[in-house]
């Protein structure tokens, strides 16, 4: 995936079409390595004050979904939360609902950005933890905000020792990431080398779930990763980026654990299938249904009719 994205701010400027910004130099390059995050997270007053923070989010996305999950699993996380709307179209990038009240912009996630740093350069995007007090923004970093909200209202969601960071960065990394990989494969060779990684993670993470959850006896930050690719798996990814050889659902293991981790308590009301519809297939901005060089189309992988 391209360290550039196709739109976005820079120097505090919104741009729909970030490919005709003029001096698009090293310093522009380097723009969008900068984190959004002007402030640190403070697990303390996020325990003891979590109406001291605001997320943005947008149902569709499964980064900002990871957060939602854990606000509706932990009763205790009591944060204001500011919907955006699916569909990613809009010129101005991602949208909030009409009745929205956001404690930082009015109408576009981007002026939350700027309110927060009104020279930032960089991507817009949800999830995002706002920090009420500072005015300002303490992380746009999902695994950061999800830990942090484990730490302050569930640390029970993060076991400590025994590889449990290391396996939930293997199931971002291969799982998470993985699926985008492909829709953002502007080549066959990529889109076949993103295809058979997928392929490898899917059976590791259907075994690593065979007994029931990902890291013990009991549900944990790991089983919200895989979760949130897994509910968009066949609804959304499966037709959107081309992975039209394989179904979560045609695996027992995975879709046992999709319909037991969706049983929790809070899981079901963060669930917006329609969303991911809209969110994946109504935009154009997923490079592998554009046509290559030469006018050819990634070819999918897809079922043999005789196998």
């Amino acid at each position: 995936m391209s360290s550039i994205p196709r739109r976005g701010l820079y120097q505090g400027q919104w741009h729909s079409d970030l490919s005709v910004v003029p001096d698009r130099n090293s310093d522009f390059q380097q723009s969008f390595s900068t984190p959004a995050a002007r402030v640190e997270i403070d697990v303390d007053r996020l325990r003891e004050r979590p109406e001291s923070y605001h997320v943005f989010a947008a149902k569709a996305c499964p980064f900002a979904h990871r957060v939602l999950m854990m606000l509706a699993h932990l009763p205790s996380a009591k944060l204001g939360v500011t919907y955006c709307d699916p569909w990613l179209g809009y010129p101005q990038g991602w949208t909030f609902l009409p009745e929205a009240s956001p404690p930082a912009g009015d109408r576009y996630l981007w002026q939350v950005y700027t309110a927060s740093d009104p020279s930032y350069s960089g991507r817009v995007t949800v999830p995002v933890l706002w920090d009420c007090e500072a005015r300002a923004i303490a992380s746009a970093e999902s695994l950061e905000i999800v830990r942090a909200l484990a730490a302050a209202h569930g640390p029970h969601l993060m076991p400590e020792g025994g590889g449990f960071a290391i396996r939930c960065e293997w199931i971002h990394s291969v799982l998470n990431v993985g699926v985008y990989k492909i829709g953002f494969a502007t080549s066959q060779q990529g889109y076949d080398a993103g295809i058979d990684a997928l392929d490898e993670a899917l059976d590791e993470v259907s075994e690593l779930v065979s007994d029931g959850y990902a890291y013990g006896d009991s549900p944990t930050l790991a089983d919200l990763l895989i979760f949130a690719t897994g509910i968009r798996f066949d609804a959304a990814y499966q037709g959107a980026f081309q992975i039209l050889h394989r179904r979560w659902s045609d695996d027992p293991n995975l879709q046992a654990h999709l319909k037991r981790f969706a049983a929790l308590p809070g899981i079901a009301e963060t669930i917006a299938v329609d969303d991911y519809r809209i969110h994946y297939f109504d935009e154009a901005g997923f490079p592998i249904r554009h046509p290559m060089e030469g006018g050819h189309y990634i070819v999918p992988h897809s079922p043999d009719p005789l196998a």
